[in-house]
């Protein structure tokens, strides 16, 4: 039966995946397994609350978060430390999700593996957080074999609860716990311009970092930058630009009409 096999969770750092913890709570059901797989590349606030989340599983079931990593050389690895090494870019940057292959799924299998193997488990039910927003993702991996025949059944518990981004948002916040913010890593090619501006006028080492692997690579075709191949440097720099334009207008228009936008 299905309630007789091990629940794993696919930790991924982000408000979903602690609604989702919070939603377990609720309901009475013990996890078996947390994992978050780390790629190096989140900011210190998403680690500083994975590991207030892995005390309060503790308390909650007696269990931690357990947190993995790929490896090279037989040693622990990061994303980062990968591009600089190969002067290259995330895979994202090139239109390729290899990258979270590397570092988020084979890490986790690996040590989901040696976990079944040591307690003789064949396959293992996996709670993923997807919402209901998110449904569309969900199709067509309700289950998979990953890892020389590791077998688990994908389970998205919140779109099984019809939990929308906000009724998270509202089940964290219940509990008592702060909200953890988005997790991803700081160079991720899907950043939004707005995002790579906050990181560099709040995050400045990381923005530098970031440029740095733009500065380090070897640039293949017209990809040159972490923005699919728009350097970071050159959106922040149209970024103040196009501000000093308007604070130019601003200041020298005598013709000026308040804004009447709500910005509450």
């Amino acid at each position: 039966m299905i309630s007789q096999i091990p629940l794993t969770i696919a930790y991924g750092g982000g408000t979903n995946s602690v609604a989702m913890l919070c939603g377990f709570l609720d309901r009475g059901i013990k996890p078996d397994l947390i994992i978050f797989s780390d790629t190096g590349g989140e900011l210190p606030r998403t680690y500083d609350h994975i590991s207030m989340m892995s005390e309060q599983t503790k308390k909650w079931w007696g269990i931690g978060i357990e947190v993995v990593f790929a490896t090279y050389k037989k040693n622990k690895t990061t994303l980062e430390a990968d591009c600089l090494r190969n002067k290259t870019l995330p895979s994202l940057a090139f239109g390729s999700k290899s990258c979270s292959v590397k570092y988020k799924l084979e890490p986790k299998y690996k040590f989901l593996k040696n976990w079944m193997m040591n307690r003789g488990v064949e396959v293992v039910r996996s709670a993923v957080g997807y919402d209901i927003q998110e449904g569309h993702r969900s199709i067509g991996i309700r289950e998979k074999t990953f890892w020389k025949n590791l077998k688990e059944i994908n389970y998205f518990p919140l779109i099984e609860w019809r939990m929308r981004r906000p009724d998270c948002v509202g089940l964290i916040l219940k509990h008592g716990l702060k909200l953890p913010g988005k997790s991803s890593c700081f160079f991720c090619p899907s950043m939004k311009s707005q995002e790579i501006i906050n990181l560099r006028d709040n995050y400045r080492e990381f923005y530098d970092r970031a440029t740095k692997l733009e500065e380090n690579m070897i640039p293949k075709g017209r990809v040159e930058g972490l923005s699919f191949g728009v350097k970071w440097s050159e959106i922040v720099s149209a970024d103040d630009n196009q501000a000093k334009l308007f604070q130019w207008i601003d200041e020298n228009d005598p013709k000026k009409i308040p804004c009447g936008c709500y910005d509450g």
